[in-house]
């Protein structure tokens, strides 16, 4: 039985060499240039799977019911896989440690361990396997796995694999935080072009407040505005023209009553 190797979620910075600084440098590049997170994930996954020697594996995200992991893409290395890419992989056997410890987890001899049985027919053969977690507030919400290294994964190599899960999850979320962005842009535009605005200087009459349309016209300062906007009316008397209109009716003269 193979045992697996558990490596705690990185919390501090680690010192990188001049091949993986150049390895990050272009993941980081990836986030800042590409339109879609599929995009930015392949591209940050083959520095992973570069810089660790792996030459399998595949980027995955957390469905929304939590019980599956949805894969973005796959990458058999060569090997033959004739899994149907839309059966549901459940969070299970090695891969769920990562999920709900936060943690990269990396197992040389997989092919010996208990998980191995868990694959369905027609999996890549897996010599050893890597998971790293994409961790967006405190939560797992995907994973890079990397798989069939020719000799086998290393501390170091999952110090590193945990660094790309880390921007993997910067390229998630921004993409999220983006999605949501044009989806409010798209609904303020659409509130913007229903809405009727006034501008300008508009002719009004001094003694009887009616306003002249652009076609010359004198309008009721009421008909114009609710032409013009989408504002409605309501009549009723303030105070002043209450009192008023009382006052007018009592000076009246009435009818002599016989």
């Amino acid at each position: 039985m193979s045992q697996a190797t558990y490596l705690t979620a990185l919390n501090h910075p680690i010192p990188l060499d001049e091949r993986e600084t150049e390895a990050f440098i272009k993941a980081t590049q990836a986030i800042l240039g590409s339109e879609t997170f599929f995009a930015a994930a392949r591209a940050i996954f083959d520095q992973a799977r570069g810089l660790t020697g792996a030459t399998a594996g595949y980027v995955a995200l957390l469905s929304e019911n939590g019980d599956e992991n949805e894969v973005l893409f796959l990458e058999s290395g060569g090997a033959p896989c004739s899994v149907d890419p839309s059966l549901a992989m459940p969070i299970r056997g090695l891969r769920a440690e990562t999920y709900k410890r936060n943690i990269t987890v990396y197992d040389n001899a997989f092919a010996q361990s208990d998980f191995s049985g868990l694959m369905p027919d027609g999996h890549v053969e897996l010599r050893n396997v890597m998971f790293a977690p994409l961790i967006i507030g405190r939560k797992t919400v995907g994973i890079i796995g990397l798989a069939n290294k020719p000799t086998d994964f290393t501390a170091r190599d999952a110090e590193v694999a945990a660094m790309f899960g880390g921007l993997a999850a910067i390229a998630l979320a921004n993409s999220r935080n983006f999605e949501k962005l044009q989806t409010t842009l798209a609904s303020l535009q659409k509130a913007l072009a229903e809405v009727k605005q006034l501008r300008g200087i508009i002719p009004i009459c001094a003694r009887c407040k009616q306003i002249r349309d652009e076609k010359g016209l004198w309008n009721q300062i009421e008909a114009y505005i609710t032409e013009h906007t989408d504002a409605l009316f309501s009549h009723g008397l303030c105070p002043k023209c209450l009192a008023e209109v009382r006052e007018e009716e009592l000076q009246e003269p009435h009818g002599e009553e016989g």
